[in-house]
Protein backbone atom coordinates (compact mmCIF):
# COMPACT_ATOMS: atom_id res chain seq x y z
CA UNK A 1 0.00 0.00 0.00
CA UNK A 2 1.71 3.38 -0.68
CA UNK A 3 1.43 6.24 1.82
CA UNK A 4 -0.33 9.15 0.49
CA UNK A 5 1.46 12.80 0.26
CA UNK A 6 0.48 14.82 3.10
CA UNK A 7 -2.15 17.39 2.13
CA UNK A 8 -1.32 20.93 1.51
CA UNK A 9 -3.66 24.13 1.16
CA UNK A 10 -4.84 24.54 -2.13
CA UNK A 11 -4.51 28.22 -2.82
CA UNK A 12 -8.14 29.08 -2.55
CA UNK A 13 -7.28 28.45 1.74
CA UNK A 14 -9.74 25.67 1.77
CA UNK A 15 -8.08 24.04 3.98
CA UNK A 16 -9.71 23.93 7.54
CA UNK A 17 -6.75 25.09 9.71
CA UNK A 18 -6.30 27.73 7.13
CA UNK A 19 -7.55 31.41 7.35
CA UNK A 20 -6.99 34.25 5.11
CA UNK A 21 -5.96 36.99 7.44
CA UNK A 22 -7.44 40.58 8.01
CA UNK A 23 -7.11 43.58 10.11
CA UNK A 24 -9.66 42.60 12.38
CA UNK A 25 -7.74 39.11 13.01
CA UNK A 26 -4.74 41.09 13.94
CA UNK A 27 -7.00 43.13 16.41
CA UNK A 28 -7.47 40.41 17.86
CA UNK A 29 -4.03 38.95 17.68
CA UNK A 30 -2.97 42.22 19.49
CA UNK A 31 -5.71 42.25 22.22
CA UNK A 32 -4.49 38.56 22.81
CA UNK A 33 -1.06 39.99 23.37
CA UNK A 34 -2.22 43.14 25.79
CA UNK A 35 -0.54 45.19 22.95
CA UNK A 36 -2.59 48.66 22.42
CA UNK A 37 -3.35 49.38 18.78
CA UNK A 38 -4.71 52.50 16.20
CA UNK A 39 -5.71 52.80 12.71
CA UNK A 40 -4.24 55.44 10.56
CA UNK A 41 -5.86 57.62 7.95
CA UNK A 42 -4.53 55.10 5.29
CA UNK A 43 -6.59 51.85 7.41
CA UNK A 44 -2.92 50.62 8.60
CA UNK A 45 -3.24 48.87 11.71
CA UNK A 46 -0.37 50.58 14.14
CA UNK A 47 1.16 50.27 17.50
CA UNK A 48 2.96 53.06 19.14
CA UNK A 49 5.86 52.38 21.52
CA UNK A 50 8.17 54.98 23.19
CA UNK A 51 10.86 55.06 19.97
CA UNK A 52 8.67 53.82 16.88
CA UNK A 53 5.72 53.11 15.47
CA UNK A 54 4.94 50.06 13.97
CA UNK A 55 2.33 49.49 10.92
CA UNK A 56 0.73 46.47 9.71
CA UNK A 57 -0.95 45.90 6.37
CA UNK A 58 -2.64 43.27 4.48
CA UNK A 59 -2.58 43.62 0.53
CA UNK A 60 -5.30 42.16 -1.16
CA UNK A 61 -4.10 42.58 -4.35
CA UNK A 62 -0.27 41.30 -3.74
CA UNK A 63 -1.69 39.26 -0.85
CA UNK A 64 1.02 39.85 1.53
CA UNK A 65 1.33 40.68 5.36
CA UNK A 66 3.75 43.06 6.23
CA UNK A 67 4.97 44.71 9.31
CA UNK A 68 6.96 48.32 8.78
CA UNK A 69 8.62 50.28 11.89
CA UNK A 70 9.39 53.75 11.48
CA UNK A 71 11.88 55.04 13.91
CA UNK A 72 11.37 58.64 16.19
CA UNK A 73 14.96 60.06 14.96
CA UNK A 74 15.59 61.83 11.30
CA UNK A 75 18.50 62.80 9.84
CA UNK A 76 20.33 64.76 7.38
CA UNK A 77 20.71 64.12 3.99
CA UNK A 78 24.47 64.19 4.43
CA UNK A 79 24.41 61.29 7.42
CA UNK A 80 22.77 59.08 4.54
CA UNK A 81 26.09 57.03 3.72
CA UNK A 82 26.73 56.34 7.35
CA UNK A 83 23.70 55.09 8.15
CA UNK A 84 23.07 53.08 4.81
CA UNK A 85 26.83 51.86 5.82
CA UNK A 86 25.32 50.78 9.39
CA UNK A 87 21.71 49.26 7.76
CA UNK A 88 24.06 47.39 5.36
CA UNK A 89 25.66 45.56 8.28
CA UNK A 90 22.46 44.62 9.73
CA UNK A 91 20.99 43.54 6.37
CA UNK A 92 23.90 41.42 5.18
CA UNK A 93 24.11 39.66 8.88
CA UNK A 94 20.71 39.11 9.68
CA UNK A 95 17.35 37.84 8.23
CA UNK A 96 13.50 38.33 8.37
CA UNK A 97 13.74 41.81 9.11
CA UNK A 98 15.46 44.97 6.49
CA UNK A 99 16.11 48.47 7.46
CA UNK A 100 16.57 50.82 5.04
CA UNK A 101 16.50 54.83 4.79
CA UNK A 102 13.44 57.27 3.27
CA UNK A 103 14.01 60.79 2.54
CA UNK A 104 10.55 62.63 3.43
CA UNK A 105 9.55 65.89 1.28
CA UNK A 106 11.36 67.97 3.63
CA UNK A 107 14.77 66.23 3.01
CA UNK A 108 14.80 64.97 6.75
CA UNK A 109 16.05 61.13 6.02
CA UNK A 110 13.79 58.35 8.57
CA UNK A 111 15.22 54.78 9.18
CA UNK A 112 12.42 52.08 8.22
CA UNK A 113 12.85 48.65 8.93
CA UNK A 114 10.05 45.78 7.24
CA UNK A 115 9.39 42.41 7.29
CA UNK A 116 6.65 40.76 5.02
CA UNK A 117 5.69 37.43 3.88
CA UNK A 118 3.44 35.83 1.49
CA UNK A 119 -0.07 34.82 2.19
CA UNK A 120 -1.64 33.93 -1.06
CA UNK A 121 -2.72 30.70 0.28
CA UNK A 122 -3.69 31.49 3.44
CA UNK A 123 -1.78 30.75 6.91
CA UNK A 124 -2.55 28.60 9.81
CA UNK A 125 -3.72 31.36 12.84
CA UNK A 126 -1.05 30.10 15.03
CA UNK A 127 1.37 31.09 12.34
CA UNK A 128 -0.31 34.35 11.72
CA UNK A 129 -0.10 34.88 15.65
CA UNK A 130 3.94 33.46 15.79
CA UNK A 131 4.83 35.92 12.59
CA UNK A 132 3.22 38.99 14.43
CA UNK A 133 4.62 38.51 17.58
CA UNK A 134 8.09 37.94 16.05
CA UNK A 135 8.14 41.12 13.91
CA UNK A 136 7.16 43.16 17.23
CA UNK A 137 10.06 41.68 18.95
CA UNK A 138 12.18 42.17 16.17
CA UNK A 139 11.47 46.10 16.20
CA UNK A 140 12.17 46.36 19.49
CA UNK A 141 15.44 44.44 18.83
CA UNK A 142 16.68 46.58 15.71
CA UNK A 143 15.59 49.59 17.43
CA UNK A 144 18.42 48.96 19.97
CA UNK A 145 20.89 47.64 17.91
CA UNK A 146 20.41 50.76 15.67
CA UNK A 147 20.69 52.90 18.51
CA UNK A 148 24.05 51.67 19.59
CA UNK A 149 25.46 51.26 16.49
CA UNK A 150 24.46 54.61 15.53
CA UNK A 151 25.73 56.40 18.74
CA UNK A 152 29.75 54.17 17.50
CA UNK A 153 28.88 56.06 14.19
CA UNK A 154 28.40 59.45 16.27
CA UNK A 155 24.96 60.05 14.72
CA UNK A 156 21.94 60.53 17.05
CA UNK A 157 19.57 62.02 14.52
CA UNK A 158 16.86 64.41 15.68
CA UNK A 159 13.81 63.44 17.69
CA UNK A 160 10.71 63.35 15.53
Amino acid sequence: MEAEPPSTPSSSGSHPCVVRPDLELLEQVLDQLEISSFRDSRGRLGTRWPCFSLFFTLSDEEEVFSARTIYDHCFSVDDKPVLCTVLDEWNRDTTGLKGYTATDDDGSVLVVSEAMMRIDGGVTREQFAASTTVWLGLAGSFHLWLTQRLSHAGLTGEPL
